[in-house]
């Protein structure tokens, strides 16, 4: 593995993981396959265990054995999706800073389109859009109507906050403040902080193995309560410039 002399990798992807343990194997396997071309000897994949009870902790501890890219920290107790990205992010060494579930819903080959978007338009974020989502109708529409109130409170025009799959430079990211639910907001959040944010169609495909971790209420009620705090952050943000 190749460190540059800042001690730094080129990519390193960071997946919170809570009870995937068949995700996790396929999930390196096809991660290896993607970063070796695009970031070879260079790059890392950041495991995130928030506290599983399914055996994934061993999975990715065997990995982590096997595969010198593969580095796994287990949390104490769960803590949550935004908690375990904060820990992946304080843990990585990249100079970009990718984020994905375990359940391999969003492919990691589809981070060379991702790439290929931050470095022609010169953005210091891409986040993905799931084309032909591979989920059931009634998910669908709740993804789209939070995705709607979310924009409206806030007043953005993020298509899809709820992909996955992400990557950011390491500045931007380091710079976010986060908080329990953040991760729905992190484009919005990188915004307030006078990043830029690209937009690009992914794939998706329906999950193999597994279930859900969230229900679509609990999920509404939650970034309904975090959309109101964004967008108190918003209103008292600050905003300040040095004359030279």
């Amino acid at each position: 593995m190749s460190v540059s002399s800042e001690g730094k990798l080129d990519f390193s992807m960071v997946v919170p993981v809570y009870n995937e343990r068949e995700n996790l194997r396929p999930l390196a396997e096809r991660m290896h396959s993607s970063c070796e071309e695009l970031f070879p000897g260079s790059w890392e994949l950041v495991l995130i265990d928030d506290a599983s009870m399914d055996g994934s902790a061993e999975v990715m501890d065997e990995l982590a054995g096997e595969l010198e890219e593969v580095q796994a920290f287990h949390f104490r107790k769960n803590a949550g999706q935004s908690a375990a990205l904060e820990a992946g992010f304080s843990k990585a060494r990249g100079r970009l800073i990718g984020i994905m579930d375990a359940d391999l819903q969003t492919h990691p080959e589809d981070l060379a389109l991702l790439l290929k978007v931050m470095e022609r338009e010169g953005v210091d974020a891409a986040i993905g859009i799931r084309a032909e989502r591979k989920d059931t109708l009634w998910k669908k529409f709740s993804s789209k109507f939070a995705n709607g109130v979310r924009n409206r409170l806030t007043h953005e025009d993020i298509v899809d906050t709820g992909c996955p799959l992400k990557i950011f430079s390491r500045e931007a990211i380091l710079s976010v403040c986060l908080f329990n639910g953040a991760h729905r907001f992190l484009p919005t959040l990188l915004k307030m902080k006078g990043f830029t944010v690209a937009q690009v169609p992914v794939q998706h495909t329906a999950r193999q193995w597994g279930q859900s971790k969230y229900g679509t209420l609990d999920r509404a009620f939650r970034g309904l309560h975090d959309a109101l705090g964004v967008r108190w952050l918003q209103k008292r943000a600050l905003h300040w410039e040095i004359d030279e």
